[in-house]
């Protein structure tokens, strides 16, 4: 049968105690164990991790600092490791750009990887997709895989711990996949496995909605919450999954490429918040596309929360924003939406979201002026 295909499913283990599960799940791949990770997300979970494997005859042969940024420099540098070569399997550690390091690592070495997620900043941990960046962290493309981790571990005790802005990052960068992709496959005829993700994709934002502002506040607590628990699973699990099924080109759209060209701009001039910059790219993106209503509904969560909502929360200059605009017309994968977005569209959008904004927050501080 030609165009065979196989889909392989990560599974997980939420909880406070999610690490106790490693000793039932690891063991069955080998006897040693490299772990590849972010600084500060291999000080917080080490410990919990060598309490977990006591016992169970699993050794670590090393602990790898995989900070900075996800690039193929980086990545060949670890796979030359000793402690790399001598493991039958990797643990990864940290946010996002330490598991993709860790992950591609896991890929090139054909390594069985699991994966322990500190922060609740983006689905790396249970995607296959790893994001590829130059050394001085400019976005340089995706490395595409069918293997995801064998075993996903959110100890959500660690993970409330952590900085709330990587829930907010996380936030957004999860609901911006359910605008993109929907939009992106509208009127397409899909395959089984596109469906499965644009399906799933509905996950990516009911959750949030429901219960996104609890999670937020219960995490600037340093709380664990049946809602923090909840949007953990979205933006980690849902999320990597809707990556693994959906093909490349209804995973990121024009809030992502947005993004891109956002984070791009010079660091004193741009906000460095990945989530923080696709929630802005959704807001034209939902503009754009004349979905009034979805639109306000999803301002108004950003303001709940405290997402971008204007030029000026993007740290970005008009000068910087036209540019953007520009890369993003020109540089769009326009073969798969319904229509070309423009740079002209694209400025439309921006002046609605700047009058909406200020018309938004006169009333906001005339409501409070009276209270």
């Amino acid at each position: 049968m030609e165009g065979r295909y196989t889909m392989t499913f990560p599974d997980y283990t939420i909880g406070v105690e999610a690490y106790e599960k490693i000793r039932e799940v690891c063991p069955r791949y080998g006897k040693s164990v490299v772990v590849i990770g972010g600084r500060t997300g291999i000080e917080v979970a080490q410990e919990k991790m060598v309490r977990a494997v006591e016992g169970v005859g699993l050794e670590f042969t090393g602990f790898i600092h995989a900070g900075g940024q996800s690039s193929y420099e980086l990545i060949e540098k670890i796979s030359r490791d000793e402690a790399v070569q001598a493991a039958d399997m990797v643990f990864a550690v940290g946010g996002g750009k330490a598991i993709d390091t860790a992950k591609a690592v896991a890929h090139a070495q054909h390594k069985p990887f699991f994966t322990f997620p500190t922060v609740a900043g983006s689905c790396a941990a249970a995607a296959s997709i790893a994001t590829i960046y130059t050394p001085q962290g400019k976005f340089r493309e995706y490395l595409y895989s069918t293997v995801p981790p064998v075993h996903v571990f959110l100890c959500s005790r660690i993970m409330a711990q952590a900085p709330v802005e990587y829930l907010l990052r996380g936030i957004g960068d999860t609901m911006a996949k359910y605008y993109e992709a929907t939009i992106a496959s509208r009127g397409r005829k899909l395959c089984h496995r596109d469906g499965m993700g644009i399906a799933l994709a509905k996950m990516c934002l009911d959750p949030l909605y429901n219960y996104g502002a609890q999670a937020v506040e219960d995490n600037r607590r340093h709380v664990v919450s049946d809602a923090f628990e909840e949007v953990v699973l979205s933006i980690v699990i849902t999320s990597g999954l809707v990556s693994n099924f959906a093909a490349p080109e209804y995973n990121g759209h024009m809030a992502h490429r947005l993004f891109v060209e956002l984070a791009d701009l010079p660091a004193a001039e741009q906000c460095r918040q990945h989530g923080g910059l696709v929630a802005y790219g959704t807001l034209l993106l939902l503009l754009c596309d004349g979905q009034k209503e979805e639109f306000e509904r999803f301002f108004r969560f950003c303001r709940s929360i405290g997402l971008p909502t204007c030029r000026e929360d993007t740290c970005a200059s008009e000068a910087d924003i036209h540019r953007v605009f520009q890369a993003t017309e020109k540089k769009q994968d326009v073969s798969v939406m319904p229509y070309k977005i423009t740079q002209d569209m694209l400025h439309a959008a921006a002046n609605d979201l700047e009058a909406y904004h200020q018309e938004h927050e006169k009333t906001r501080k005339s409501l409070n002026k009276n209270e």
